[in-house]
């Protein structure tokens, strides 16, 4: 990049960071309300989605045209409109609904962490009494239960790379370590039959993925290991073993621990599969900001998490002694798969 390309930083675009956590509470709170259904079946006023959702006139004037500030809604004539795309992703009725992820993402656990950056950064790490890493934490149910903005082509991507192989083998059966609500597993085994499905975690998640399981028609086939994934038996050995949105709450050192631990549970000639969010060898914060954003949320919520780059994951595999590591992304997919074989 030259001088010339680097971007400028000007008062407006201060501003707008400063204040971002306002455009998060509208979203917030206008999911919150159920407020883009109405909306769904035609343009309404403001007094009409007043009634509608059991608020005062003028907050929700004020609301309304602020969300139509940020692009979230359209005014036009009196009357409020959803915008392109807002059907599919802002009513609660769509399977693409995106209110699960905000109560994660706008979560006050997340936000009350993010108050205590500055720490964080000092220290190099999270300084809070309950991270992402307290064993049985109440967060991961929430994770867990909110799983309709999960539908992100990383699960169907892994499908559709495993299912082909899995075809030859005598059994299917996968270890999905840290399975929270299951998708992955549970996308496999309703595309590969034979699949058996054996899901480690805390025992407090456990009972939301067996609701996840029973919802997908998967339950008889599936297993439950309640435990820590550093400390508990895994069982197996497995023809599969899935890792993923995991390896980046660790060091690259930490992770290949676990990875080394996940190896020993794999039949040999078996698979291991990894999902997580990755930086490319050409990725720069300006040209991809996504990754970068992620480590922040890792600082805060863990001792030694960040985003890592795809030779990382290639490397770890490697070093856990897996071999012939494959990257794989989709345009639907947010995260990259990887796929590894034990010798």
């Amino acid at each position: 990049m030259t001088q010339t390309e680097l971007p400028s930083v000007d008062t407006k675009q201060l501003h707008d960071i400063a204040r971002g956590y306002v455009k998060t509470a509208l979203l917030r709170t206008a999911l919150e309300l159920r407020l883009f259904d109405p909306l769904a079946d035609g343009p309404q006023t403001a007094a009409e989605l007043a009634a509608h959702t059991d608020v005062h006139p003028r907050g929700m004037r004020i609301l309304l045209d602020a969300l139509a500030a940020i692009g979230l809604l359209r005014a036009d004539g009196g009357q409020y409109v959803l915008p392109d795309g807002g059907a599919e992703l802002l009513v609660s009725t769509s399977p693409r609904f995106f209110g699960g992820a905000v109560r994660l993402g706008a979560s006050d656990w997340e936000w009350d962490a993010q108050k205590h950056l500055i720490d964080a950064v000092r220290h190099g790490g999270t300084v809070a009494p309950t991270h992402a890493l307290t064993p049985e934490f109440d967060y991961w149910e929430e994770f867990a239960t909110s799983t309709s903005w999960f539908n992100n082509g990383a699960a169907q991507l892994m499908t559709e790379q495993l299912v082909p192989w899995a075809k030859d083998r005598d059994s299917v059966d996968v270890l999905d370590i840290a399975c929270s609500h299951g998708s992955y597993g549970f996308t496999f085994a309703q595309a590969e039959p034979r699949a058996v499905i054996t899901g480690l975690d805390w025992p407090n998640v456990l009972e939301i993925t067996r609701r996840h399981a029973e919802r997908r028609g998967v339950a008889d086939r599936f297993r439950t290991l309640p435990g820590d994934m550093f400390k508990t038996p895994l069982g197996g050995p497995y023809d599969i073993v899935m890792l993923t949105n995991v390896l980046h709450h660790f060091s690259q050192e930490e992770a290949t621990e676990l990875l080394r631990r996940a190896a020993t549970a794999v039949k040999p000639g078996g698979r291991i599969a990894v999902v997580g969010h990755t930086t490319d060898a050409h990725d720069t914060p300006h040209t991809n900001p996504l990754p970068y954003m992620f480590s922040v949320i890792m600082l805060v919520q863990t001792h030694s998490g960040e985003t890592h780059s795809v030779d990382t994951y290639r490397q770890m595999l490697t070093d856990a002694g897996f071999v012939n590591p494959t990257s794989h992304s989709s345009e639907a997919a947010m995260h990259r798969l990887f796929i590894a074989d034990r010798p």
